[in-house]
């Protein structure tokens, strides 16, 4: 998907004069709310959109990431000594296992607070 392109934000600045106000700001479109983004940077037809492998690659690495922390959390506790210094080691532990549940609510409160502040930056 490509970036919508504005005419408005080059045209803006022929408007005014040269002493204008507008010229030090580019004017949105009528009825935009003013916390929108203007999509002001131009994309070549000719280079490629590499959004969906980004996508794919975060996804990737969200589901190796759970995969490694499920065994670290679950199923290290239910598999017998493998002779693996690294497996072995996430059996036994009993500090690290209990990090990601600990976690969980901080992450959450730092979300709500970070949508908090936010609000409270776009609405005053």
């Amino acid at each position: 998907m490509r970036r919508r392109r504005l005419s408005t934000a080059s045209t803006s600045s022929k408007r005014g004069g040269a002493g204008s106000s507008n010229n030090l700001r580019a004017q949105k479109a009528p009825n935009t709310p003013h916390h929108t983004r203007r999509f002001t940077t131009l994309i070549s037809d000719q280079e490629p959109d590499t959004t969906y492998l980004w996508g794919y690659l975060l996804f990737f690495c969200t589901m190796v990431g759970f995969t490694v922390s499920m065994y670290a959390l679950v199923a290290s506790n239910y598999m017998p000594l493998t002779g693996n210094k690294t497996l072995d080691w996430i059996k036994k532990d009993s500090h690290y296992c209990m990090l990601v549940p600990v976690t969980i609510p901080v992450t959450v409160l730092f979300v709500l607070f970070n949508w908090l502040g936010m609000k409270l930056f776009r609405h005053n």
